[in-house]
């Protein structure tokens, strides 16, 4: 009698909050999807405990002067500043000079290169190397993970950004200002503090395809005019060549006072 009772009452229980119930289980499922797509992300990736990434409040205490704003158009001058300040003390004269010396430079933690991943791919490049700064490995790994989450709102999170440039050396610079008007000869990419990403196209992982994406091409946009707002980097929205061209900020930690520095390690693929 007393089970029929308990029963019945489980029974009663049920049926009255049936809809809570299962608006409960959907969010719980979401919840642990989204959790096993984020573990997903890193598990693809490695911890690299010997390079460590300062972090601060880039506005106070970056390695060069920068003013947050929700803007993409910073001059050449003043990413120039940046990359000096951020990357590569040596530039490379020719092609063949760096290619010998680019293992060196990784080994060192003075480069990264940079792959296809889980967080964005990496277009042909025939006028740069796929090498960045330690911090600017970061950077593209915060932007992609930034890309994505605003991406999964749309339910379209299955498109990774293309890189379309990064390090060149005077030999590929010189080459390229022959083709772009836009290649200085006083380039931020000769640093390895700069790369640009189109916004024209997208790699769609599904398909594995290049495409154009209207959801994506937002998504992009305000990823970086988010990671400017923050001074994470300085950029222009570059419309010959359809691309963001932006040098990382780096926090110098000379100036963070020291109760204030922490450090992150690298994520790499």
């Amino acid at each position: 009698m007393h089970f029929n009772t308990q029963l019945k009452l489980i029974k009663t229980f049920f049926f009255n909050y049936k809809i809570t119930l299962f608006v409960s289980v959907l969010i719980i499922l979401s919840v642990f999807i989204w959790s096993s797509e984020k573990r997903k992300v890193f598990t693809e990736f490695e911890q690299n405990d010997n390079i460590e990434i300062y972090e601060c409040n880039r506005e106070l205490y970056s390695t060069a002067p920068i003013v947050s704003q929700r803007k993409l158009n910073d001059d050449n001058g003043l990413q120039l500043i940046h990359a000096q300040a951020n990357g590569l003390k040596k530039i490379y004269i020719f092609n063949h000079l760096f290619e010998e010396d680019s293992a060196r430079l990784v080994a060192q933690n003075l480069l990264v290169r940079l792959k296809n991943n889980p967080l964005y791919h990496i277009k042909e490049l025939t006028h740069s190397y796929p090498y960045a700064t330690p911090e600017m490995a970061k950077l593209l790994n915060d932007i992609g993970l930034h890309f994505r989450e605003k991406l999964r709102k749309k339910n379209q999170d299955h498109f990774r950004f293309l890189i379309t440039s990064a390090l060149r050396t005077n030999e590929s610079q010189g080459t390229l200002s022959t083709r772009n008007r836009n290649a200085t000869t006083q380039s931020t990419h000769l640093y390895g503090a700069t790369i640009d990403i189109t916004y024209k196209e997208f790699y769609n992982i599904q398909a594995d395809s290049i495409e154009q994406n209207y959801h994506a091409a937002n998504a992009l946009r305000e990823t970086m005019l988010d990671m400017r707002e923050q001074c994470r980097l300085v950029a222009v929205r570059e419309r010959r060549q359809a691309c963001y061209h932006f040098t990382v900020v780096n926090c110098d930690p000379t100036k963070i006072p020291l109760d204030s520095i922490s450090t992150q390690s690298l994520i790499t693929y």
